[in-house]
């Protein structure tokens, strides 16, 4: 070691500045590298979105018999086109329930691209003709239009409902005609909308055995749900009208 007008030299200072530079050095690589695998997963990543590989690659509708398959792709928001790990598949899902004669819709995707929607389909139970357009009411109370014809034909073995004013006053049916008690509803051939001056929603239940029913929508769930039609035509052999007004039930004799 060597004194020099106060300033000790350390033969280790040498070493020491290397060891620095050499760390900067390191640094300054690492930090190179980093930033070029940075730039190259961008690059791979932006590759990856332009490519075909991130779109989706197939669309599988399955447990639909009634509504066709052409028609649920024709109406979500989805397609070919889409990048696959963007889709909503909660918002394709509600999109394929406003259809309507659809109860339930599960979609999934794999981490290939290929989507998957499965359906769970609502019975139709009862059709109407407005405007020459047939309109379908489902166990859920959705109302939907169809021009299938397949369908429309299937549709013969539901009651029908005639001479309904609008669409307006359809879906105030359908909402409560879907929670009236099944048994009515089985033994319903027709129904007919039969309004009177002061009954502006009244409708006329044609029964299966000839015999009518009249009561208004809004009153449908609360009157027909406690309304014992067998046990009332077995008592009244001879009447043949059954009319809701107000509380009381009038029975009409059959003609």
């Amino acid at each position: 070691m060597a004194h020099s007008q106060g300033y000790v030299y350390n033969e280790h200072d040498e070493n020491q500045v290397r060891k620095i530079l050499k760390n900067k050095k390191k640094k300054k690589f690492k930090r190179k590298v980093k930033a070029f695998i940075i730039i190259v997963i961008l690059v791979l990543i932006a590759s990856y979105f332009v490519s075909d590989y991130s779109h989706i690659q197939s669309i599988e509708v399955s447990g639909n018999h009634r509504v066709s398959t052409s028609l649920i792709l024709d109406n979500i928001s989805i397609s070919k086109k889409n990048i696959y790990l963007f889709v909503d598949k909660k918002k394709v899902a509600n999109e394929v329930k406003e259809l309507g004669l659809i109860k339930k819709a599960n979609v999934t995707c794999d981490f290939f691209g290929h989507i998957t929607i499965e359906i769970e389909e609502a019975d139709p139970v009862a059709y109407c003709v407005i405007d020459r357009k047939t309109y379908v009411i489902d166990e859920i109370g959705k109302v939907s239009e169809t021009t299938d014809k397949k369908m429309i034909a299937d549709l013969q073995s539901t009651p029908q409902l005639k001479q309904f004013p609008d669409l307006k006053f359809l879906k105030l049916f359908a909402k409560e005609y879907v929670q009236v008690s099944g048994i009515i509803k089985t033994q319903t051939s027709d129904i007919t909308y039969a309004p009177q001056k002061h009954d502006e929603t009244r409708v006329e239940f044609l029964m299966d055995d000839g015999k009518k029913i009249y009561v208004k929508v809004e009153d449908m769930v609360s009157k027909l749900e406690t309304f014992d039609y067998e046990a009332y035509t077995k008592v009244h052999k001879d009447k043949c009208v059954f009319s809701f007004e107000g509380k009381l039930l009038y029975l009409e004799p059959c003609k």
